[in-house]
């Protein structure tokens, strides 16, 4: 067998391939010989009518066997003799002349080409080259104390005022229309307002101090011609308020009460939980940090291409998936995010090729041992039996994907001991 590899780019060949003509002539003698063994032909005896007769009658179904017998294996080895990995099934439509148009005769070889995607050379960078933070996390005393607020925050008691005037950090329920030349701009019923927080208008919170509950109050305010809200941009907007309720949010005390309802033996324990949580969390956040800076510098630092169709086909599961949970028709995507689509595929295509590279050189794959170790740790975290859990995903089809999970955990790891400390900015 002759064959012919013609470059069409470093990710899309053209193959010429001759199967020798004693090949196809031992291939239609056994595609004749079948049909004339097997098949009834009225006037003759079975296996006796001659090969004029089975050609008139089987010839397009001998031409398909013969194609069929002959062109996969032939397509197979030449990919594998040139060490090819093919990255879609092999499309008729590739193929060079079509396979219905195909000339198949005893005395001439079958020539056919076809026309392939293929993964490209994968060239590994200095992975010396790389740089990460590679120090441990620090965690000091005030981003322990601002955790502590926000759990304080998110346990807030809101309690109403009768006997007082609304002041700073109260927060006041009303309804509010805003006009505008007798245009209504806005109108809001039960609106809830900080005095003095983070409010969309917040100009009016000079106008809620010293309002009380069944208060009515007429206001104007002059907004600049670059304000944010275009709505407001410009204008002379009057505002309408009727208070209907003011509350004082009132924070629990930090103390060992306040622990127990955290499930903590006292305070002390709960800042240790804490600090230890923020910690861990910091690890986390610091090992992301460092798996996207690491393919970020290996997709700089890497240059081959991927074929288009790829990116398509990736791209378009992308948008499926995401049409799916946002209940969503094809026709609702953009163009603009169809690119972005195509943008984030490709560079999750990059990102694994490049890393299956690393695993392969540097011989990175996940034990059975650490898989069971996997198992077994998320087992416990669900208060499973291991064992029963681990037939469970292996049902499931499961067991695949932890071990992927282990092997690129693996890889990084590796990545991050090879990479060189960040350097810090010399003062």
């Amino acid at each position: 067998m002759k064959v012919d590899i013609q470059d069409v780019s470093s990710c899309r060949k053209t193959l010429k391939i001759e199967i020798p003509v004693e090949d196809v002539k031992e291939e239609i003698e056994k595609a004749y010989e079948e049909v004339r063994t097997k098949a009834p032909i009225r006037g003759f005896r079975k296996g006796k009518a001659p090969r004029s007769v089975l050609r008139m009658r089987f010839g397009e179904y001998v031409k398909t066997e013969v194609i069929d017998k002959l062109i996969p294996p032939a397509l197979q080895k030449a990919v594998d003799d040139a060490k090819l990995e093919i990255l879609r099934p092999l499309d008729p439509a590739d193929m060079n002349p079509p396979i219905d148009e195909m000339s198949v005769k005893e005395d001439e070889p079958l020539v056919f080409e076809v026309t392939i995607d293929v993964k490209p050379e994968i060239i590994v960078p200095d992975l010396t080259q790389l740089e990460v933070e590679k120090g441990d996390v620090n965690v000091i005393k005030e981003d322990v104390d601002k955790y502590l607020e926000d759990l304080r925050e998110e346990r807030a008691s809101y309690i109403p005022v009768e006997d007082r005037a609304a002041q700073e950090g109260d927060y006041v329920t009303i309804d509010i229309s805003a006009t505008s030349d007798d245009e209504i701009l806005d109108e809001q019923k039960d609106q809830v307002l900080e005095v003095g927080g983070n409010i969309p208008v917040p100009e009016l919170s000079k106008h809620l101090v010293g309002v009380k509950p069944s208060d009515e109050k007429d206001f104007s305010i002059s907004f600049p011609e670059d304000y944010k809200d275009e709505r407001l941009a410009g204008k002379e907007v009057s505002f309408h308020i009727i208070v209907s309720k003011i509350t004082e949010k009132q924070l629990p005390l930090l103390d060992d009460d306040f622990a127990k309802d955290l499930d903590a033996d006292d305070l002390q324990k709960l800042i240790a939980t804490v600090w230890n949580q923020l910690v861990e969390f910091r690890r986390w956040q610091q090992r992301a940090d460092q798996k996207k800076e690491l393919v970020e510098q290996l997709l700089e630092k890497s240059q081959f291409e991927v074929p288009e169709s790829l990116v398509e086909d990736r791209a378009n599961a992308l948008m499926r998936i995401d049409r799916e949970l946002q209940r969503t028709e094809e026709s609702e995507v953009s163009e603009e995010d169809r690119a972005k689509y195509k943008e984030m595929a490709l560079e999750m295509i990059k990102r694994t090729w490049l890393l299956d590279e690393i695993a392969k050189d540097e011989e990175v794959e996940a034990t059975d041992e650490e898989v069971e170790a996997e198992v077994r740790r998320m087992a416990e975290e669900r208060d499973r039996d291991p064992q029963k859990y681990m037939r469970l995903l292996e049902a499931a089809n499961r067991i695949d994907s932890i071990k992927d999970s282990i092997r690129e955990n693996k890889i990084y790891d590796f990545l991050i001991e090879k990479a060189s400390p960040k350097r810090g900015l010399i003062v």
